[in-house]
């Protein structure tokens, strides 16, 4: 497959995902699976998406280094 033709199938997710919506690597490895006509596996897409500079972009749901509530209010007193 070309880079070309990759790049028209990610297109499609490419404006989901800048409209804000979560875009996965299983959608996306599904569309290749039926443009390819067989089974491409997830080290494939992987690596497509890495070619295309695409980025895993999630905020974390809490500071690694944070410290536990009960830590929080045992200072606290």
């Amino acid at each position: 497959m070309s880079v070309e033709e990759e790049e028209d199938i990610l297109q499609q997710f490419r404006e989901r995902a800048e409209a804000g919506q979560v875009v996965g690597a299983k959608e996306i490895k599904q569309a290749f699976d039926e443009k390819l006509g067989r089974d491409t596996g997830r080290g494939y897409i992987y690596m497509v998406l890495d070619r295309h500079k695409w980025r895993k972009v999630m905020p974390r749901s809490r500071h690694p280094k944070k410290a536990d509530d009960e830590e929080i209010t045992a200072t606290k007193n």
